[in-house]
């Protein structure tokens, strides 16, 4: 027996979390309206195969929150178990924007109403910022995500059999079973 490397754990427990093209737009929209969005805008390029985008003009993310908010059990929700009872938002665990970093290349760009302008921060696949630049983007953050190989090899796979799915139970209507 041995331990499997911190890659492929990562790789493993993400696929927990980020299941499709839908979850991760599901965990966006949530991180959203946790943020006090009242307009969100959600782009797919090629059924979010190759680009997913969601904006939001939500509270944007703090300047001394970026270095983390990608960064898996990094949470601004609870502090402890014991705020577990007095949730009141979508998001706690901290494991979204980790977890999609593992399976995707992210961009993040995000504006608070304090700053001057917005930033655009390049991801690594463990959530740490590799890059940063201005950006003119108005109050509240746009997320992209572009898939990677691993990552579009799976959905694929998925959106395949639930294809075969659909086609499997047409053939059965159809035959009146």
């Amino acid at each position: 027996m041995k331990q499997l490397p911190a890659a492929t754990v990562r790789l493993l427990s993400s696929s927990q979390i980020i299941t499709s093209v839908v979850s991760v737009v599901k965990e966006l929209i949530e991180n959203s309206l946790d943020a006090g969005a009242t307009s969100i805008d959600v782009k797919l390029e090629n059924y979010g195969f190759d680009k997913i985008e969601v904006r939001d003009n939500g509270e944007g993310i703090k300047a001394v929150d970026t270095p983390v908010m990608a960064i898996k059990y990094y949470t601004s929700k609870i502090g402890s178990h014991e705020d577990l009872e007095n949730l009141t938002t979508y998001g706690f665990r901290g494991e979204a924007l980790g977890s999609i970093c593992c399976v995707a290349e992210v961009l993040i760009t995000t504006r608070t109403a304090s700053d001057n302008f917005s930033t655009q921060y390049v991801l690594d696949g463990n959530g740490h910022i590799i890059s940063q630049k201005p950006s003119h983007l108005g109050q509240g953050k746009r997320v992209a995500f572009y898939l990677c190989l691993s990552c579009l090899i799976y959905f694929r796979k998925t959106l395949l059999f639930l294809k075969f799915k659909c086609a499997t139970g047409l053939v059965l209507i159809k035959a009146g079973l």
